[in-house]
This record gives C-alpha cells, sequence and structure tokens, in this order.
C-alpha cells in the first residue's frame, strides 16, 4: 500500500528546516562522507527538508577536489559557509577576506552547480560588549557580504554573560534591519552547559520577533521534542518545541513565559499538525501563516539528516 504524504501544515513547517551539519559534533564525519550523504540525500523522499550543507570557507578548496567523483551532473547544491572569525576587529575582518576569497575560487570553478547565499559567523566576544563597536563590525562585514550575495547570521559566543552580548548584536542587527542579516542562536552541543536555558531560547525568539530580525539554530536539534538525553545529562531542546514556539510566537505574539511553556513540552502528543494548520494547545497557526513566519525562523543545523526523520516516523507524522 501507497505511504501517505505528511499534512500540508507539517511539510510546510519542516519545508527545507535541516542545514545538514555532518562535519560537526557529535557526528564529526570526513569532508567526503558528509557530503557524500549530503548528495544522497537529495533524491530521498525527504529531501523537501533538507536545506544546505554546513561548511567552513577554508574547507572549500579540499570540497572541490572531490568534485568529480561527488557532485550530481544535474541540479545545483545548497550551502551556507562558516566564517574563520577572529580574536578582535581587525582580525576578524582580515579573514573575513580569505572566506569571500575562498568563496568567490568555489563559486568560479562550480558555477550554477552551486547556491552559495548563506554565511554564519560568531562575531569576537571582545566587540559585543560595546553597543557602538558591534554596530560598526556588524555593518562592515554586512556591507561585504551583502555585496557578495551573501545573508549573514551572527552569533555571539555562548558562555557568561551570553544574553547581553546578544542583546548588543540584536540591537546593532535592527539598526541594519534594512540588510541580509540574522541571529544564530546555538542550541545545544556535546556537553550540557552548551545547552541554553528554556527561559534563554524563549528570550532570544521573543527579541529576534520584535526586531524584526530572521533566526536560526544551531546544534543539539536532533530530536523532535525535548527530552532528557544520559549521554549529556541534560535535557535537550526539540526542534518541534522551537521552531513550534517561534511560529506561535509570531503569529499570536507570545509572552515570553508562554514561548518557554511551549519549549518545556515533553509531550509528543501535543503537537498537532493536520490539513489546515499547526496546534499547540489552544494556540493555533494555519498553514498559510506558518509559510509567511518561517521566513523568519529558518533552519537549523544538525549534524545527523537521519535521527530527526527517524523520530518523527516514530512518532507518526512521517
Amino acid at each position: 500500500m501507497k505511504k501517505s504524504l505528511p499534512s500540508k501544515s507539517l511539510q510546510t513547517f519542516l519545508s527545507q528546516i535541516v542545514d545538514y551539519a555532518g562535519l560537526y559534533p557529535p557526528a564529526s564525519l570526513p569532508l567526503d562522507e558528509a557530503f557524500a550523504n549530503f548528495v544522497r540525500y537529495q533524491s530521498d523522499a525527504e529531501a523537501w527538508m533538507l536545506s544546505r550543507f554546513i561548511v567552513p570557507a577554508k574547507r572549500l578548496a579540499e570540497l572541490s577536489q572531490l568534485a568529480e567523483q561527488t557532485f550530481p551532473r544535474e541540479g545545483t547544491l545548497a550551502f551556507s559557509i562558516l566564517g574563520h572569525g577572529g580574536k578582535d576587529a581587525g582580525d576578524f575582518l582580515e579573514n573575513l577576506k580569505q572566506d569571500i576569497a575562498d568563496i568567490h575560487a568555489f563559486r568560479e570553478l562550480h558555477g550554477a552547480g552551486v547556491l552559495m547565499d548563506m554565511f554564519e559567523v560568531a562575531l569576537p566576544s571582545t566587540e559585543l560588549t560595546d553597543l557602538s563597536r558591534t554596530h560598526e563590525l556588524v555593518k562592515k562585514t554586512a556591507d561585504v557580504l551583502n555585496k557578495n550575495g551573501l545573508t549573514v547570521f551572527f552569533e555571539a559566543p555562548f558562555a557568561e554573560g551570553w544574553q547581553e552580548r546578544s542583546e548588543n548584536l540584536i540591537r546593532a542587527l535592527r539598526k541594519i534591519k534594512d540588510k541580509h542579516v540574522g541571529f544564530k542562536l546555538r542550541t545545544g552541543g556535546v556537553t550540557a552547559n552548551a545547552f541554553p536555558s528554556t527561559q534563554q531560547v524563549a528570550w532570544a525568539i521573543a527579541v529576534t520577533r520584535n526586531a524584526g530580525i530572521p533566526i536560526k539554530a544551531t546544534a543539539g536539534l536532533h530530536h523532535p521534542v525535548r527530552h532528557y538525553n544520559d549521554s549529556v545529562k541534560t535535557k535537550m531542546h526539540g526542534f518541534l518545541n522551537v521552531f513550534g514556539a517561534g511560529v506561535l510566537a509570531m503569529a499570536h505574539n507570545l509572552a515570553i513565559e508562554q514561548i518557554q511553556s511551549i519549549l518545556e513540552e515533553e509531550d509528543p502528543a501535543s503537537f498537532i499538525f493536520d490539513e489546515t494548520g499547526f496546534s499547540w494547545k489552544n494556540l493555533r497557526i494555519v498553514t498559510s501563516e506558518i509559510a509567511q513566519v518561517r521566513h523568519q525562523i529558518v533552519s537549523f543545523g544538525s549534524c545527523s539528516f537521519d535521527e530527526p526523520r527517524e523520530d518523527l516516523r516514530l512518532l507518526g507524522l512521517l
């Protein structure tokens, strides 16, 4: 018997939601293996969930050497490029020049076979303590990257004082919101202290919404629903929680406390997708609205494309 397709609301909710980051922990695959996976996933039934391949700019030349064996003969592959970053503004901007050179070389070699439209980079913590310095560096970086056809998502390194640094960053991004810029939220890692609290994630969703700044997530979102994980000895955020909270927050202008409640939901049955929309408890968003607000809550990086799909199948959603 032919398997039925997921509901229209789920397809819209999960459309191009996963940026494949197989190079990064805990998978930490070799480049050839990770990229071969990404190419193979293009033909899978759930390819509609897949977005970009995440690769550091400094490894683009190495990736080009794999082209003959692994690049498909037809179609276009999408990439999100990770920048070098830097220890201070001067180091950061100097490294950015090399990143741009690596991107140009890759584009020239592969032409229409590649789409390189997204760039992700962590700003030096030293430049995030003062709003004027933050804004100056963000503007210079955005000017360079936008001229090169790249939307840039900026990250504030996650450590003590993260929220204050992130607030400066988001305020700086808001000042240049006509640019192609966004905020990158780290939602986990391989140790418990790499996971922000539900209050911190709720704050990030609310503040970026209020600022009109797109947000993308990275790390720790392999599974759909929040749960305790033995390997990292903490509760991991679920991507249905984070993106469900995001789309409902935008549709209903939810307060941080309401967003946090959705993030803390651990019952998969509370996330309901049908042919006309998505619901959590008494909150609902119709499918057409999901499509609109997903431009604001963009995607998440995951070192696995298999685990999210396997879990969704177990929940009966795929």
